[in-house]
Order: C-alpha cells, then structure tokens, then sequence
C-alpha cells in the first residue's frame, strides 16, 4: 500500500495536497451520486416519495453528528501521531476510534429502527403517505449505518497517513451498485422508497468489506486487534476531547435544520421535496471543499506533528485559492442552469420553479461556504475544535428566529434559503479571520517554527 501513499511531509506542497485531495473530492461526489441516484428514480414516483426519501437522508446526516466525533478525533490525532514518528499511536488511536464508531452505530440503529414513527411526526407532515414512506426509508436505511459508519472512519484514518485512493476506489465500486440496483429494485420491481433504501444498504456494505480488504493489506492498519486489545482508555479520552465539539457542532446544526424543516412544511408538502432536493445538488460546492477540507486537516496535523509551520501555512492558502476558484464556478453553474438542473429531478411545474429559487437564493454563500470548510478543517487539525462548534453554534442557532422572522414577511418560503445565505457567509468571515489572528499568535508565541 505504500505506493498509494502521498508523502504530506516532503516535496511541493500543492501538488501534495491536490494528489490527496482529488481522490477524496471524487469520494464525496460519489457521495452525492448515491443521493442523486435515489433521487432520479424516486423522483419517478413523485415529490412526495421525494420528500419521504430526503426526510430519510436527513435523519441519516443527524447520524453524521455523531460519525464525526469518531472520524475528526481519529483523524487528527491520527495525522499528528503520524508526522511525528509515532507509528504504534497511530494503530492504537484507529482501533479505539473504530470501536466507538460500532457502539454508537449500534445505539443510533435501534433507535431509528425502533422509533422511527415518533421521530417522523417531529415533521409534522401534510399528507400521511410522505409520513408512511419516511418511516419505511428510515428504518430500511438504518441497517446500513453500521456499514457507513465502519467505511467512513476507516477511511479518515487511510487519509492522514497519505491513502485516500484506496477510499475513492471502494465507494466507486459501491455507486455502481447502487446505479445498477435502484432502478430495478425502485421501478422495475416495485418496491418504492423500501427499494431506494435497500439498495444504498446493500451498496454500504460491499464499501465497507472492500475497506476492510485494504486494511488487511496496509502496512499500519493490518492488525488493529480490535476484539483481542484491551481499550486504550486515555486515547479514547484524547479522541473524543477533538471530536465531541465538532460532534456536538453538527448535531446542533442537524437540529436546528429539523427545526426549519417544520417551518418549511408550513409552506406545503412540496416547499420539503424542494429542500431535500436542493440541498443535494447545492452540496457540490460543500463536497468539493470537504475534500480539499480532508486534505488540509492531513497535511495541517502532519506538518503540525512535525514542527513544520511554514509548510503547513502554505498548504492552507493553496487549498483556499483552489477551493475558491472552485466555488466560482459551481455558483455560476447553480445560478444560471437552475431550473434546468431542477427539472431533471422533478417534473411538476411549481416544483421546478421552487427548486430554481432555491438553488439561485444558496448560490450567493458557495464561495465564503467553501472557504469555511478549509478554515475549520485546518482549525480542527491544530485541535481547536472547541472554538468552531462555539462559533458555528451561535450562527447556527439564529438561524430559526431569523428563518421565523423572514418567512413571515412577503419572501415566505425563500426567507428561510436567505437566512441560510447570509449566516453562512457571516460565519465563513469570523473564521478566516480568526484563522489568521490564531496563526499569528502560535507564530508570536513560538509554539511552532513558521520560518
């Protein structure tokens, strides 16, 4: 496997980062792809199957909240355990993130499995067929996060040691599964939401197994003794000091979206498929710079581990201006191509209209939202994710009176797309910021040599 490997420690340092950033860019896309492919097909049965499978999907991204204490701890310490030569810290901080990720897979499984009724009425939905699909989709689904849960982590511990092809490649592998599954098992033989969700299970697990080959194959993570090695309690304390905050961060930010969603159900049935929907597609942006964000995170705690500040600094800016480019791009494309992006998803002409609202009104935080995802990466790396989950709470949590106030006001609806713009774009400011003012401060203070 070391042939795979990027060196993050040596040699250009943005044709470093891209080489590792690419394959997990690729990654996330396939990501959307598996959405996008549900999507396509349950789109066939119309909005409201739509917005049955998007309430799903969103309920699986409140079990991100929790996946991210487990990927963010390990991964950075990971990172900087690895750019300092510690190899066997390495080894034992993957296994103890990996066994935290199968207890809390397991916990969050029997309570969606369980409770998936109660938690679909939290949406309050109009028509009780959305509400029936959303439990069947749910519950379906929730047989995957042990899958989901074992490839991701596994996957963020492959990429700070310089291995983010392996990743690409199994969840390649697993979208053309899924590609070929959702149409016979969505129309052809007539299972619905209960065959969009089977097939993305299914897909899961082939991921996870192959994720499980290259493991036994790499030279650091081929014998974890996960069942055999007693827990590491003072390394199970280090990962979930990095990554309670972020965790806790992105549970507040999946609550306070649930908390809109029933605002937005206000506005019908539909105003809910366009959500789902267009914050798939908007999530081209978010999916490019989380790759780039992986990247950085990998090369900021290497370098960080290893002393090496200037380098680091250069990786950050680099990763920046390409996310930015980037973010240009996927903004004129969100503008302009619209409606014609939301039509190929949803046939119904007050659909395509709210959909078309929708993806110009988020058009206007693609940039700044980009640049944020690279700032809190780096951030992350350095171990200061307590401030971002302070930070990203408090922006997160205006959110709903300031959706309260503009949905009530002659915008309606697109008063909730424009709340999310603008505190998007205001958060993204207050991190740059601070991003520089904390690199000018390790640099007064000699924490790390910067020349």
């Amino acid at each position: 496997m070391r042939n795979k490997k990027v060196d993050l420690l040596k040699g250009p340092v943005t044709s470093s980062i891209v080489r590792l950033a690419v394959p997990i860019m690729a990654g996330s896309f396939l990501s959307l792809a598996y959405s996008l492919t549900d999507m396509f097909w349950v789109g066939r049965l119309g909005t409201q199957a739509v917005a049955a499978v998007g309430t799903g999907g969103l309920l699986m991204w409140v079990s991100d909240g929790i996946l991210s204490i487990m990927r963010i701890g390990g991964q950075v310490h990971c990172g900087q355990s690895y750019g300092s030569g510690q190899i066997e810290e390495v080894r034992c901080f993957g296994r103890e993130a990996l066994r935290l990720g199968f207890l809390a897979s397991l916990l969050l499984f029997v309570t969606y499995f369980f409770a998936a009724d109660p938690i679909i009425s939290i949406f309050n939905f109009n028509e009780i067929s959305t509400h029936n699909d959303s439990i069947i989709y749910l519950r379906v689904a929730s047989f995957g996060l042990f899958a989901t849960y074992s490839s991701r982590i596994m996957s963020s511990l492959l990429t700070p040691v310089g291995n983010s092809k392996s990743p690409f490649m199994a969840n390649a592998i697993g979208l053309i599964v899924n590609m070929i599954l959702d149409p016979l098992m969505i129309i052809t033989l007539g299972m619905g939401v209960f065959g969009a969700g089977l097939a993305t299970v299914i897909a899961q697990f082939i991921v996870m197994l192959i994720l499980i080959f290259v493991a036994k194959k790499d030279d650091i993570f081929n014998n974890l003794k996960l069942f055999t090695e007693p827990v590491a309690w003072n390394n199970v304390r280090e990962i979930l000091r990095i990554g309670l905050p972020a965790g806790v961060q992105s549970l507040i930010r999946s609550t306070v979206t649930i908390v809109i969603s029933r605002m937005v159900v206000r506005f019908g049935d539909l105003s809910i498929a366009v959500q789902r929907f267009g914050s798939q597609v908007e999530s081209i942006s978010w999916l490019t710079a989380d790759g780039f964000g992986s990247a950085v995170s990998a090369f900021v705690s290497q370098n960080y581990g290893a002393g090496q500040g200037k380098r680091m600094k250069h990786g950050y800016r680099s990763a920046s201006v390409i996310v930015f480019i980037i973010c240009v791009f996927t903004t004129a494309i969100l503008y302009f191509f619209a409606a014609d992006i939301t039509a190929l998803f949803m046939n119904e002409p007050d659909a395509i209209a709210g959909g078309r609202d929708y993806l110009q009104i988020l058009s206007a935080s693609q940039i700044l939202m980009g640049l944020e995802i690279i700032t809190i990466a780096a951030f992350s790396a350095l171990g200061q994710t307590r401030f971002t989950a302070v930070v990203s709470t408090i922006f997160i949590g205006a959110r709903i009176p300031l959706s309260a106030w503009l949905s009530s006001t002659s915008l309606g609806v697109n008063g909730i797309w424009w709340t999310m713009t603008i505190t998007t774009n205001v958060v993204a400011v207050v991190f740059i910021a601070a991003f520089f003012s904390y690199m000018r401060k390790l640099e007064r203070e000699e924490v790390i040599d910067f020349s």
